[in-house]
């Protein structure tokens, strides 16, 4: 695969024999606009896959200003392919399906769906090791794998005699009476674990495959939250590891998509813009930022991720249930790394037991090598738990965990990743709740506060914290902004 000449961003490394580099190669990196007014119809703020949605949406509307506001170097927000060792590596979100139905209906616009393929890995002729509690590597059995997930998720969910089914028939709407789910919220996987009469192998192999969900252990992730992508993905745990993580975009990946509908934004486009306040009146709204710009506009659409917000000083403040949603965030503070093996081998998937000995939750091979001149190794990521990773740039202590915990004949001659969890713009990966946190702030994380609307994955109705998930409120903060413009609604009094 070659590339065409594309600039740098300063986010990102990778390290081989030769040293570590900071920034990688993107095509996600553009120039702003040339010329760049003080006041607009709408700024949006966020140069991700919500704000540009809702970018190009707005600007398609007769006779309306949009300025897209960005505080990286870059679109594509926590979405963006690195071009680097000959390959397309996304250091962010990756994962999309045709059984998404605001991504595949993107993806489809724009004939990206042409552009899919698997991850070699994730496919279910992969082989599959399991590194069980204070033990070595394993390679699991056929039944060991996924017709014991099967098993165990039916008892996992089938809480107080429910199912899965009945507990979340409608997983893109949340709070659609009735919602039994409901009462079940504040119940974390590591308590729903302890009433399950099953072995210490089916629970530590179930409990790796559910944290994963939210880079976590199970006492820190919600019931509802792994109820949600299981009954997203068709009510079946491989479904739910289908729909997830095992199709991508080929061909330029996700920065090619974010591209594609930045391609169709007639507004204009400001990089390098952190927002630090954002002020309105009954008329207007002021934005102000770290590098002493200032902009007015009608609405403001924010994209600020979840765990981001508390930077921002709002005037008038947020309510007071937003602000203990902000300060609470969301928990998700893992890592992911890709890891070039000197070895060609076929696919293979690894997880490990939640004992903490490691902090590596998850590996898997996604290809061979794309080049014209056939395969060069085994191209693999990893998943780290939220908390405990090692610095990232630590090159000795990365490759010798993974050795340990992960493949123990690797042989690693390149890494790359994007350390998210200490990135002052995102504050962590996708988002996933603690309990009770959905019950009790997605709908207040959702409504729009006097002149300024929200739009984020972490607080999406179905596949929240994926670009699904993103799209989805993307669309919905345009539509919304859009009916308050066209009914004439310049003089709003904030509903605080």
């Amino acid at each position: 695969m070659s590339f065409p000449a594309i600039s740098r961003s300063k986010e990102g490394f990778l390290w081989s024999p030769d040293g570590m580099t900071e920034g990688l190669p993107t095509a996600a990196v553009l120039p702003s606009s040339r010329h760049i007014k003080q006041s607009y119809d709408v700024v949006v703020i966020g140069g991700g896959f919500a704000g540009l949605i809702a970018a190009r949406d707005l600007s398609k509307q007769p006779g309306m200003n949009v300025l897209l506001l960005e505080g990286r170097d870059r679109i594509g927000g926590r979405t963006w392919t690195a071009s680097v060792l000959g390959e397309g590596f996304e250091m962010g979100g990756t994962w999309v399906h045709w059984c998404q139905p605001h991504v595949y209906n993107e993806l489809h616009r724009y004939g990206l769906h042409r552009n899919l393929k698997a991850s070699a890995g994730a496919c279910s002729d992969a082989k599959a090791f399991f590194k069980p509690r204070n033990d070595t590597v394993k390679q699991l059995t056929s039944e060991m794998n996924w017709a014991t997930a099967e098993r165990v998720a039916a008892l996992f969910f089938g809480v107080d005699g429910n199912t899965s089914q009945s507990l979340m028939p409608f997983p893109h709407e949340p709070f659609r009476e009735p919602a039994p789910s409901k009462q079940y919220d504040g119940l974390t996987v590591q308590d729903r674990l302890d009433q399950l009469d099953i072995t210490k192998m089916e629970r530590d192999y179930f409990s790796s495959l559910v944290n994963l969900f939210g880079c976590n252990y199970a006492a820190d992730t919600s019931f509802t939250e792994v109820l949600r992508w299981y009954a997203l993905g068709g009510h079946s745990m491989a479904g739910a590891y289908d729909l997830s993580g095992l199709f991508k975009l080929g061909d330029g990946g996700m920065t090619s998509f974010a591209k594609a509908i930045q391609g169709e934004f007639t507004g204009d486009l400001l990089f390098g813009q952190v927002v630090t306040a954002i002020e309105q009146t009954s008329s207007a709204v002021r934005i102000t930022t770290a590098e002493g710009r200032v902009f007015s506009a009608s609405f403001v659409v924010s994209t600020i991720p979840l765990n981001c917000l508390s930077r921002v000083a709002f005037e008038p403040p947020l309510s007071p249930l937003r602000r203990e949603a902000v300060d609470y965030g969301h928990q998700n503070k893992g890592a992911k790394v890709h890891f070039r093996l000197d070895k060609i081998e076929p696919g293979w998937f690894a997880i490990t037991a939640p004992d903490g000995s490691t902090p590596y939750l998850l590996a898997f091979s996604d290809h061979n090598g794309t080049k014209s001149t056939g395969p060069d190794g085994t191209y693999c990521l990893a998943a780290l738990r939220s908390g405990v990773y090692p610095n990232l740039q630590d090159h000795a202590r990365v490759m010798d965990e993974f050795k340990r915990a992960v493949k123990p004949d690797a042989e690693i001659t390149a890494y790359l990743s994007h350390d998210w969890s200490n990135d002052p713009m995102a504050g962590g990966q996708w988002s996933c709740w603690k309990g009770d946190a959905m019950s009790r702030y997605l709908r207040e994380l959702q409504r729009p506060h006097g002149r300024v609307f929200f739009a984020s994955s972490d607080s999406a109705d179905g596949w929240r914290g994926f670009i699904d998930g993103a799209i989805e409120q993307g669309k919905n903060a345009a539509r919304q902004v859009a009916e308050c413009l066209s009914d004439g609604r310049r003089q709003l009094h904030a509903n605080l």
